[in-house]
């Protein structure tokens, strides 16, 4: 904005000073027309054809030159002067004004001169006496009106035209001073940009980072007791939090499953001694019964035994 604002106040010095000389160099040319047409209608006095045809461009001449003159007094008065304007180009178009304010006369005169000496309405005699009396004109006191009338208009083009050259000059600082603002603009933007890249790099990456350590601390040593430290109220801290009820839950669970080990062992100990009493008491019996056997058939036999004799006597 800053650039801006003094590349649109350069390029208004610059344009204002370009129309200014386009107007002052437009009252420069038609002030030419009037004074070369002139010339030409006296040397055409003895052509009245010819002198008709640069009589109709002279009239054109002084009507654009009256107009001109009048535009530049309006635009040029002191109550319009821009804010563009020096100090040294007000002076001239105040001298300009207030020195040359019989131009409007001296077209006025040029204008009933020409037309009451046409040649066409003359004789040869009279044809000379208009040619002495328009020259006399010409190169009377007016000459010098003029003479110091376009000395004055250029010398007010000199200074716009220093006017337009300060201004392209100023355009071309202003453009570079944009440039450089923004150059320093853009600089200063990724210098803070890396700054607070680099900050919020560390205040994320660093929570993340201890985080990451503490699961890779808890998978690799199976140490259930750590704990994440949570420093922020953020995404991260939140992941922290639920790590660290994570680690309490495998805790727990790893603690009951413990203990249901330890039961489950308990249980263990307590069946196998079961069984092993469970065993001796039928190994008891079995052996109880074996020798039950062994008597009822060591009975049998005396049985046996005992009727076989009776038979044989």
């Amino acid at each position: 904005m800053t650039a801006d604002y003094y590349q649109q106040q350069a390029q208004k010095r610059e344009e204002a000073a370009i129309e200014e000389l386009y107007e002052v160099s437009q009252l420069k040319t038609s002030v030419f027309r009037v004074r070369t047409n002139q010339h030409k209608l006296i040397l055409y006095m003895n052509e009245p054809k010819r002198w008709q045809e640069q009589y109709t461009d002279l009239v054109n001449y002084v009507y654009q030159a009256r107009l001109v003159w009048y535009e530049f007094r309006a635009n040029y008065s002191n109550d319009n002067s821009t804010i563009y304007d020096s100090v040294i180009e007000q002076e001239a178009i105040r001298r300009l004004l207030q020195t040359h304010k019989g131009f409007d006369a001296y077209l006025e005169r040029t204008e009933t001169l020409f037309q009451n000496n046409n040649p066409r309405q003359l004789s040869s005699n009279e044809i000379r006496a208009a040619q002495d009396q328009l020259l006399n004109f010409m190169h009377g006191s007016s000459v010098f009106m003029i003479d110091n009338f376009l000395d004055d208009i250029t010398n007010l083009v000199e200074v716009i035209a220093e006017e337009y050259h300060l201004a392209n000059e100023e355009l071309q600082r202003a453009e570079k001073l944009r440039l450089y603002i923004i150059i320093g603009s853009l600089s200063l933007s990724i210098a803070i940009a890396t700054l607070l890249a680099i900050y919020t790099s560390r205040t994320i990456a660093h929570p993340i980072q201890a985080v990451t350590h503490v699961a890779q601390q808890v998978t690799e040593e199976s140490n259930f007791d750590l704990q994440a430290p949570v420093t922020t109220n953020d995404e991260v801290g939140i992941l922290a939090a639920s790590l660290n009820r994570l680690i309490l839950e495998v805790q727990q669970l790893i603690k009951a499953q413990n203990d249901a080990n330890e039961q489950l062992e308990v249980y263990s100990q307590v069946l196998e001694k079961k069984v092993c009493e469970r065993t001796r008491e039928l190994n008891e019996k079995n052996l109880s019964l074996e020798l039950a056997l062994e008597q009822l058939r060591r009975t049998q036999a005396q049985l046996v035994e005992t009727e076989q004799n009776s038979e044989k006597n």
